[in-house]
């Protein structure tokens, strides 16, 4: 018997902030512009897992890892609707918060 039309609108809510909580966790690792390479590299890694588990444990938690079609809409719509709203705004952050630390550093 197929889900209901209140469950799918409920995973596809769920998974469209799964992808919000993914670009915030992307843009959280990359607020410092100046790093060596190395760290640079160091960081992406670290991110790009921590978003797959945020990921994994989210599909879990929504629809026990039930993936249609309409869930991978949700978490690239969710990642770009972030990017394009909120993601100025909490870079903008970041970069203050960046400064006070390393003004507190000399």
């Amino acid at each position: 018997m197929p889900a209901s039309i209140f469950v799918q609108i409920s995973d596809f809510t769920s998974c469209f902030f799964l992808g919000f909580v993914v670009g915030v966790v992307f843009d959280s690792f990359f607020f410092k512009r100046i790093l060596k390479r190395r760290t640079k590299e160091l960081l992406f890694f670290s991110s790009s897992i921590l978003s797959t588990a945020v990921l994994i444990a989210g599909l879990m938690f929504i629809n026990f890892y039930t993936l249609k079609w309409y869930t991978f809409l949700a978490i690239a719509s969710g990642i770009y609707v972030y990017e394009n709203t909120i993601s100025p705004l909490y870079k903008g952050f970041l970069k203050k918060v960046n400064k006070v630390l390393s003004f507190n550093k000399r």
